[in-house]
């Protein structure tokens, strides 16, 4: 039986906070490669997606975790899907899209080609990386689909009524299929 840990001094509560710090970072560095991969693997199995019904075990085999684990991996995920379609207006693609993470690997955001071209150079979003945290609007940044509409090459002002409809109408469509896609 292991004896409670009782600090001497504040030399040894830096070196231990310090190691404890470290070995959560990489555990998560390595959950993170792990959520890559899934996502590499949802792009062609879109049916997990929605369940890992039946592959829970064999995901957990291939990457030498846990069933929870695995199982926790399969969620977050699935939640980095739901996050990415309702700030995008479509599906994840990781042969162009990036998941970016925060130097400590306790967050996550995106950078897209629509982003890129939208100004935002590092990744927009900000999502815990833990299942336990709630995601707000704040995490969103304020951003959503209708953010990485391009802005048309002239005033609005100048604009006559059918091109304004046209872009209020592209607008709208926006949000409606991104309403659609985001429900649970």
């Amino acid at each position: 039986m292991t004896t409670a840990w009782i600090p001497t001094n504040w030399e040894d509560i830096c070196k231990r906070n310090a190691g404890r710090r470290k070995l959560h970072m990489r555990k998560r560095r390595e959950r993170a490669s792990r959520i890559l991969r899934l996502l590499a693997a949802m792009e062609s199995a879109p049916e997990l997606r929605e369940s890992a019904y039946g592959c829970l075990t064999r995901a957990s085999q291939a990457m030498e975790i846990s069933r929870a684990t695995a199982s926790r991996d399969f969620a977050l995920a699935r939640r980095i899907h739901v996050q990415f379609a309702r700030m995008f207006g479509r599906t994840l693609r990781p042969e162009s899209d990036q998941v970016i993470w925060s130097w400590d690997w306790a967050y996550y955001g995106f950078r897209t080609p629509e982003s890129v071209r939208a100004g935002f150079r590092k990744g927009v979003g900000r999502f815990p990386f833990g299942l336990r945290e709630n995601g707000s609007e704040e995490d969103y940044s304020g951003l959503s689909p209708v953010s990485f509409i391009e802005p048309p090459t002239e005033d609005i002002e100048d604009m006559d009524v059918l091109s304004l409809i046209k872009l209020a109408g592209r607008a709208s469509q926006l949000s409606n299929s991104l309403r659609r896609r985001t429900r649970f």
